[in-house]
């Protein structure tokens, strides 16, 4: 009798066990799988600076006729910092506002007025293989610093949109997979630009990939 009764129940512990067993096997297979990993590439970005246009500076430094609202303050640029707080790019198969991704990186403060500063802000970011077209840079403010005579004016400006945005010339890049791009962004900045507008500014950005 007692026979009869161990019989299923070791039956049960059986089937009970190979279900455990391959559900733990698919669920470590899906893990490994290659296509998961390989479907990721890594990009870095940095920042570089051309410093600021001799001729503007030559400018700025000379008597403006500012800019229609009574702004005629003179002299030569310092300082240039910009606050960054975000960095998107484009996967160019897609359109409009589609096909953005957010980088995560830190709220970074750059001061550009050297040409040799290069600073890196996203070091082999995770990225879905494919092809990009277009980064765009998210900045709340600059703040200048221009020395008149003997005195040092500090000012405040604004990025329309409180965004650039750097197409990335001819025609984009390709992320492999496992692969990875670095993306190089210089800047350059007219100080005339900066001396004599109260409100905004816009940077020249260029792209290049390596």
């Amino acid at each position: 009798m007692s026979n009869k009764i161990v019989v299923p129940v070791v039956l049960v512990l059986v089937a009970t066990l190979g279900a455990f067993f391959a559900v733990n096997s698919q669920l470590t297979s899906l893990q490994s799988s290659p296509a998961q990993s390989q479907s990721l590439g890594a990009i870095s970005i940095q920042f570089a600076s051309a410093g600021l246009e001799a001729a503007s500076q030559g400018q700025a430094n000379g008597q403006g006729q500012g800019n229609g609202q009574g702004h005629t303050t003179t002299g030569t640029i310092t300082n240039v910092v910009v606050r960054f707080t975000k960095v998107e790019i484009h996967a160019a198969n897609s359109t409009g506002n589609d096909g953005w991704t957010t980088l995560n990186v830190p709220e970074t403060i750059i001061d550009f007025t050297q040409s040799s500063s290069v600073s890196t802000i996203i070091n082999g970011a995770s990225l879905p293989a494919g092809k990009y077209n277009q980064i765009r840079l998210f900045a709340d403010h600059v703040t200048i610093s221009m020395r008149s005579g003997e005195n040092l004016i500090q000012r405040t400006l604004n990025i329309p949109s409180g965004k650039i945005e750097v197409p990335i010339t001819p025609s984009g890049f390709d992320l492999a997979q496992s692969g990875t791009v670095n993306v190089t962004l210089t800047f350059t900045f007219n100080a005339n630009e900066l001396a004599h507008n109260p409100k905004n500014m816009t940077p020249v950005v260029k792209a290049q990939v390596a």
